[in-house]
């Protein structure tokens, strides 16, 4: 195919997934998602191989082919939801929808799209609760279901799952608007297809296949075909979990997480499909973020999760940190273990730093940034959101006006970094007061264990987690859950990204 052609079809192709993510943010009921944008949008062939997506949430991107497998019965203008983490899901509050789009009565492919709910039942507000034993205690479990038949909302459904959330409303709006985002996908999908004609869609694909494949081996082509490993950990309580990876890069991507440490009875258990979209989105930025992502681009990896551990655990076990903060981990651990052979920046904050408050009437979910590993040339970013996340800011007036919380103080976390030739990136400081008796939730990271500095750099600081109740402060550990009283205060003060470089007078 004619080059400028294949990028035209390409670059229109993946403005569908953009456009959607556009309407998704601008229909949605909550802060979380209209103004934070924690959703993700892609596009499918009728073979149910991804073909496009928009750079949205990468934790979400690298797992959303995988429940199209498992579903099976569908017809034109239905769509099908779940969250089902043994399904492909990431965390119940991760829920998704899938449309079957059809050119002149032709399957030609599926649009779909994943956002994070602020409540979807549980034991806590917010459904994101400090410490669960098991996943039922995390919220409700969707298998695939349809929500719409043949275009009509299927209300019974609707309903149900309305039924086992704190806010109703808030769902429904949410979850209406994400059925209208993909309506819209599924219009602009026909009119590629219509505009171009099946002939030349399907020709594109077989480009884009072919495309994807070139690239990705020349790329591979470039890293030191060595065996590398390393082994980071999490933080549960007083206790260290391990995760341990080996790796190669060869006429694929080989990855191995045996030594990793078994599946606990606390949530930073991760589902396997957050384990691949954390490997994949590692190699997509070693490799190149210009790199298209689609079927091809998975099928060069060989990863192995042993069954049992806190990367690939058993059915019921609890997951909902695992998600946010695990996978974050298995991405440092990757960073670790290649930085033997090649020149790779400093450890980032390494944390999605969740905070969840809220009670019957209302529930606030925001996750917050840190400091940037820095690199050569390159002083860390502050206050920003790193690896698996890809989420924007909840700006004060939002969250003051929507809910009855007060923001004390909002700033960047002087002097958090690690110091270098290049300093690290800081953490923020994010202070709240609540003005009702509420729950609050945080599931956190990098509260015992320093973000790493590189090439002599020094380390970022930890993270520090607190609560002030009538004049007295709490310090709580990495993942918690209490009870607040009106007037009481919270204190997120976010990890600091490592430095490069050893530090020399006169450097920051």
């Amino acid at each position: 195919m004619n080059p400028v052609e294949f990028e035209i079809l390409h670059k229109k192709l993946i403005s569908i997934a953009e456009q959607m993510g556009v309407i998704l943010q601008r229909s949605s009921y909550s802060p979380n998602i209209r103004e934070r944008m924690d959703a993700s949008c892609a596009v499918f062939l009728w073979t149910k191989e991804l073909v496009a997506q928009a750079e949205h949430i990468p934790v979400h991107l690298g797992s959303l082919h995988i429940p199209l497998q498992y579903i099976e019965d569908f017809e034109e203008g239905d769509q099908i939801t779940l969250n089902d983490p043994n399904m492909g899901g990431t965390h119940l509050p991760d829920i998704t929808l899938y449309k079957p789009v059809y050119f002149k009565g032709r399957l030609i492919g599926f649009v779909a799209n994943r956002a994070h709910h602020a409540d979807i039942g549980g034991i806590t507000p917010g459904s994101m609760p400090g410490s669960s034993t098991s996943i039922y205690q995390e919220g409700l479990i969707i298998p695939p279901v349809k929500i719409v038949r043949r275009g009509k909302i299927d209300e019974n459904i609707l309903n149900f799952i309305l039924s086992n959330t704190r806010t109703p409303r808030e769902r429904r709006g949410d979850l209406t608007a994400q059925i209208g985002t993909n309506d819209f996908g599924d219009r602009k999908l026909r009119e590629f297809v219509g505009e171009y004609g099946l002939e030349k869609f399907e020709e594109f694909v077989e480009e884009l296949r072919n495309y994807t494949v070139r690239i990705m081996r020349h790329r591979m082509s470039r890293i030191p075909e060595v065996e590398v490993s390393a082994e980071d950990y999490l933080e549960v309580g007083d206790s260290l979990i391990k995760i341990k990876v080996r790796a190669r890069v060869g006429d694929k991507i080989y990855v191995d997480f045996a030594g990793t440490s078994p599946a606990i009875r606390e949530n930073i258990n991760a589902p396997l499909a957050v384990t691949l979209s954390s490997v994949y989105f590692f190699f997509r930025t070693l490799l190149g973020g210009d790199i298209p992502v689609n079927a091809e681009f998975y099928k060069l990896f060989d990863i192995k999760v042993p069954e049992g551990s806190i990367l690939n655990p058993p059915r019921g076990y609890p997951v909902v940190a695992g998600n946010v903060e695990t996978s974050q981990r298995i991405v440092d651990t990757l960073l670790l273990a290649f930085s033997e052979v090649m020149d790779l920046p400093a450890q980032s904050h390494g944390s999605m730093n969740n905070i969840a408050i809220g009670n019957e009437n209302f529930t606030y979910y925001e996750t917050l940034g840190g400091g940037a590993g820095a690199w050569k040339n390159y002083v860390g970013e502050d206050g920003i959101h790193v690896y698996m996340t890809n989420t924007k800011n909840t700006p004060v007036e939002v969250i003051e006006a929507s809910y009855p919380l007060l923001c004390m103080e909002y700033r960047i976390r002087e002097n958090s970094g690690g110091k270098g030739k290049y300093r690290g990136g800081n953490g923020i400081v994010k202070r709240y007061k609540v003005l009702e008796d509420c729950v609050l939730t945080i599931i956190s990271e990098r509260r015992k264990i320093e973000p790493r500095g590189a090439k002599g750099g020094e380390n970022g600081k930890c993270g520090v987690n607190l609560v002030i109740s009538e004049g007295k402060r709490k310090i709580l550990g990495s993942k918690a859950t209490i009870s607040l009283k009106k007037g009481d205060e919270i204190v997120i003060m976010t990890p600091g990204g490592g430095g490069y470089g050893k530090a020399l007078k006169g450097d920051q």
